[in-house]
């Protein structure tokens, strides 16, 4: 095993760095950074490596560029921050499409979060989408049936004016089909894991496994969906 576990400390030390929010004191205490919550991250991802290509061969697993960057790109937000208090991990497909199927964990200040979906979604996928749930909804029901039982979630906003109405769509199907996006979140409150390396790993090992069945399905979507709209 390679990972050594975050310290609180050193997760602390980002909420500061972004608090002072000047390059200066960045540059001071980078090299803290980096070897206190950066470098075991990428050690993480290196022990996920095999857990990973197990559910998808091409999936990114390079620990650089898996990892978000501490300085935040601020071109396109309200937020001008220079520096995240967060950090997290992307897994996602190597061909690097949009949209794109993908799964992902996001260390912050006050616990960690972890799950599975499809980042920059679009009308036209998600349209898309909702032809998959109603032509293939056996396959995606078997997919998401070990999320429910193990407390995931499906984190997203809601249409005002339900489509599942629209077509008679009912049940487990009816929030999914009634989502702008797609996003299933699993939320552990403290850090105290992140010091518990051995502890952390077996848990991230286990719960990408549960998932494995829907970031497949959403993969292929992806993939289908942007061969088709090239």
């Amino acid at each position: 095993m390679n990972f050594n576990g975050i310290k609180s400390d050193d997760l602390f030390l980002l909420a500061i760095n972004r608090f002072n929010d000047s390059k200066e004191f960045y540059e001071e205490n980078k090299e803290a950074i980096k070897e206190g919550v950066v470098m075991p991250l990428r050690r993480l991802v290196a022990d996920l490596t095999e857990t990973m290509h197990r559910i998808n061969p091409d999936i990114i697993v390079d620990p650089v560029r898996c990892i978000s960057r501490i300085r935040r790109d601020t071109r396109y937000t309200h937020d001008k921050s220079l520096y995240r208090e967060n950090i997290w991990v992307m897994f996602r497909h190597v061909k690097n499409q949009l949209p794109t199927a993908v799964m992902w964990l996001e260390i912050k200040q006050n616990g960690f979060e972890y799950g599975c979906g499809v980042i920059s979604t679009t009308p036209a996928f998600m349209e898309y989408f909702r032809e998959c749930l109603s032509n293939d909804s056996d396959r995606f029901l078997e997919a998401i049936k070990p999320l429910k039982r193990n407390k995931f979630i499906l984190d997203t906003d809601n249409y005002k004016r339900s489509k599942a109405d629209t077509v008679g769509i009912t049940g487990e199907l009816k929030k999914w089909y009634d989502s702008k996006d797609i996003f299933v979140i699993k939320r552990r409150s403290g850090i105290e894991m992140l010091d518990k390396p051995e502890e952390l790993l077996t848990l991230l090992k286990k719960e990408y496994k549960l998932l494995s069945k829907l970031y497949k399905y959403l993969h292929e979507a992806t993939i289908k969906f942007n061969s088709e709209n090239m």
